[in-house]
């Protein structure tokens, strides 16, 4: 009898113990996500204003004649895998990429490339819109992000920012790729600070995006044979 009494009593000990252990875990469940959600920063957006070096009459742009009546359009900017995002990116010494905590760009990365690059084109006066402009371009810029973040290297205390972009330059009527190239940007954080770091890739992608500007224009320059006066045949691109 008192055997199976202690095996009743370890019995119910047993449940007891359980029960109290099920709900201490899920006290301490719902106190951890109340002090991670209380404890989290709201995220800061950044944007980037960066200065383009490219001026009209080095590039061909406003004025020239070549470039009447040409109308670019800067399609959907493709990123490479990991880069669609709006987080601030960082790639560490080991390969790892990561996002910096509580920072973000105001839109997907891909999306804010675009808009800078209509941006960069104009300043060197090409015709440029964005891929949702209702417009009759007569070419089409392909971008896509490679590089868009912060390098952690060895020993290094601050960042590099590093913006890599591949462009294309498209006829629109048939499509046909014109002019192919890469261009980049490269800046050192002077310190390991978030507003420091968005710093350097406001010069680095002003660094990429004059490049993409110029180059862009010169292709088209190159390519593009206006027509002579009281000819209304569309312009011809050279082979």
């Amino acid at each position: 009898m008192r055997h199976v009494t202690l095996q009743g009593t370890g019995h119910s000990l047993s449940r007891r113990v359980l029960t109290i252990s099920l709900i201490a875990m899920t006290l301490l469940t719902a106190g951890c996500g109340s002090l991670f959600s209380s404890r989290a920063e709201a995220p800061v957006t950044y944007v980037l204003r960066p200065v383009f070096g490219g001026t009209p009459s080095v590039a061909g742009g406003a004025g020239s004649p070549s470039l009447d009546g040409v109308v670019v359009q800067v399609g959907t900017v493709a990123a490479a895998p990991g880069y669609a995002t709006d987080a601030i990116l960082a790639t560490l010494p080991d390969r790892r990429l990561d996002v910096f905590a509580a920072s973000r760009w105001p839109d997907a990365l891909p999306r804010v490339v675009e808009t800078l690059a209509v941006q960069a084109l104009r300043t060197v006066g090409v015709a440029a819109h964005d891929a949702a402009a209702p417009i009759a371009a007569t070419h089409l810029l392909r971008v896509t992000v490679r590089r868009f973040d912060a390098e952690y290297r060895a020993a290094a205390t601050a960042p590099v920012a590093r913006v890599v972009l591949e462009v294309e330059v498209l006829r629109r009527a048939d499509r046909q790729v014109v002019e192919q190239f890469a261009v980049e940007g490269e800046a050192m954080a002077g310190t390991n600070r978030m507003g420091v770091i968005v710093a350097a890739f406001e010069d680095a992608s002003a660094q990429a995006l004059s490049a993409l500007a110029g180059r862009a224009s010169e292709a088209l320059t190159r390519n593009v044979i206006a027509p002579t006066p009281g000819r209304h045949s569309p312009a011809t691109i050279s082979p």
